[in-house]
């Protein structure tokens, strides 16, 4: 019998809002990419991590949170690893309704993360348990990353903060009301993407 791909997302989904982000996530790139997928999204997750430089990596848990990736804890740091636990509603929901459900994208946006602000190189695995995900991320001291063009790093929105700190200043320079449409790539752009350089 055919898998019912409606059925499997409304089990991945706890609000409907989610309904079109686990559409294209565990439907639409694995049937485009193929057997591929695992590499090309760990790839674009390390180029959405250059477009969205994080300033800081304690903004990895919210950046997370905000983009529905799940949530993720820093369970241990050495000088060369760092180990994250990636786990919440949403990644037993995508795990009981996709078998194949794949989480290469968070691994390299968290890689190329750390490699930006370490400014080491940086590669991760990902080894499942159930329910929970870890994602492994080695560097490596000795080499030193390519120097790569990043844009400025982002401040990430505290929504419904009350903390005073956090809210926008008309005065402040290095807070604007940019529109999201603005801070995504324009097709030019779209079309210079090296999906496999290690930049």
């Amino acid at each position: 019998m055919p898998e019912n791909h409606y059925e499997s997302l409304l089990r991945a989904v706890s609000t409907p809002e989610t309904l079109g982000y686990e559409l294209l996530r565990d439907i639409l790139l694995p049937d485009l990419l193929g057997q591929e997928a695992p590499g090309i999204l760990y790839w674009a997750g390390k180029d959405l991590a250059r477009r969205l430089p994080l300033s800081q990596l304690e903004d990895l848990p919210t950046f997370f949170a905000q983009f529905n990736f799940g949530e993720l804890t820093l369970s241990q740091q050495t000088k060369n690893r760092y180990i994250y636990q990636l786990d919440g509603q949403q990644i037993e929901r995508r795990q009981k309704a996709f078998s194949q459900a794949d989480f290469q994208l968070e691994t390299g946006f968290i890689a190329q993360q750390i490699q930006q602000l370490t400014n080491t190189i940086a590669e991760g695995q990902l080894e499942f348990d159930r329910n929970k995900i870890t994602i492994i991320i080695q560097t490596d001291h000795t080499d030193v990353p390519p120097a790569t063009t990043i844009d400025q790093p982002i401040q990430l929105h505290h929504f419904g903060s009350t903390d005073k700190s956090a809210a926008k200043t008309p005065t402040d320079p290095s807070t604007s009301d940019t529109p999201v449409s603005d801070l995504m790539p324009k097709r030019t752009q779209r079309h210079k993407r090296g999906w496999f350089s290690r930049n």
